[in-house]
């Protein structure tokens, strides 16, 4: 293993019930000061990708890494270790604005294009075009040197100690989702009274199986503002309106399947 190759900078691509169904890790991008890499985890098993995320002896040098733990850990059981994530330190040295690119262009005098259409590519799609490629790449390019420069400033603001705290609390956080998590965040549920949130359990599971079904996001299957109407006035479960693409059976039976749920 060459000189200094126990750093990199890492980041990932991924999707989550955008474009198509569930949580995916679609690239990793990896930079060691010198190469960069793209590796694809659609070729590539878990058990490969765990000799990466989960060796202790390469320090991973990311920014925000909290939801790509998140991710990682709960689509693919996957736990990165020994991460140093800039992110705190973006905030501790209170930037103007505390983006990443915003932050290099500070730190570095690099100028990056925001090519808004990137930010929610598809990147399930294959092969992924060479100006997707460019983009996921430049994220990692400028980590090292800016890593450099924050934990100089950190040390000279007598920083360094909180930082490395925020840090520990990242790395050592169970990123486990609560099975529950899913159906709390919607809008609505918390005012629900006991059996209403019954009711919704079965009709929020009701949408994630089609949504499967058709390989789409759940919000194309049913509406979030749906799902609390369809408990509250199951009157509303004809009028329903789905994505196109579902079939007009699949949405018949679906229907039928509500309707079921509810009167339970």
């Amino acid at each position: 293993k060459a000189k200094g190759h126990h750093v990199i900078a890492l980041d990932i691509e991924a999707e989550s019930n955008l474009h198509v169904y569930g949580e995916k890790l679609c690239l990793v991008q990896i930079y060691d000061g010198v190469n960069s890499a793209i590796i694809d985890p659609f070729n590539i098993d878990t058990d490969t990708l765990k000799l990466l995320f989960e060796n202790s002896k390469i320090l991973k040098v990311m920014f925000d890494a909290g939801s790509d733990l998140s991710l990682l850990k709960n689509a693919c059981d996957i736990e990165i270790r020994s991460i140093l994530d800039l992110g705190p330190a973006v905030k501790l040295l209170n930037y103007d604005k505390k983006d990443l690119h915003s932050v290099i262009g500070f730190e570095l005098g690099i100028v990056l294009e925001k090519k808004r259409k990137y930010q929610q590519h598809n990147w399930t799609k294959r092969p992924v075009v060479r100006q997707a490629i460019d983009y996921a790449i430049t994220d990692v390019k400028y980590l090292l040197a800016l890593k450099d420069i924050i934990l100089a400033k950190l040390y000279s603001r007598k920083l360094l100690e909180p930082f490395v705290l925020e840090n520990l609390q990242i790395q050592n956080k169970d990123y486990t989702r609560d099975p529950e998590d899913k159906y709390k965040k919607i809008s609505g549920y918390s005012r629900m009274n006991s059996h209403e949130k019954v009711l919704f359990r079965k009709v929020f599971d009701i949408r994630d199986k089609y949504a499967k079904l058709c390989n789409m996001p759940p919000h194309n299957v049913i509406h979030k503002a749906d799902l609390i109407n369809t408990v509250m006035n199951p009157e509303i479960i004809d009028e329903i309106r789905s994505a196109k693409k579902i079939s007009p059976e699949m949405i018949r039976d679906m229907r039928r399947e509500l309707k079921k749920a509810v009167k339970a």
